[in-house]
């Protein structure tokens, strides 16, 4: 579903997003933030609701083989690691 609307952008390059855009996107009435990327091919703005660290955990974790131990402690990982190395 695309939702089409026209936004004003104040003199000092503000503006308010709709309120029925921002409660889709789950921005709280006290406000928060998005990335947001230009597209210079198509000469787009795109603006999207950051990854919760849990959203990210979920992405990154298809990629990893199951059964592998997860890293609780990094120096400890690099110690182990290092050491093979030699």
């Amino acid at each position: 579903m695309h939702i089409k609307d026209v936004l004003t952008i104040t003199s000092r390059g503000q503006t308010t997003l709709p309120a029925y855009i921002r409660n889709k996107l789950g921005i709280p009435r006290d406000g928060g933030k998005l990335d947001i990327t230009y597209d210079e091919q198509r000469g787009r703005v795109i603006l999207t609701k950051p990854l919760s660290i849990d959203e990210l955990s979920d992405r990154l974790s298809m990629y990893v083989k199951p059964g592998t131990k997860p890293v609780l402690n990094v120096d400890d990982y690099c110690q182990e690691h290092q050491d093979l190395k030699n």
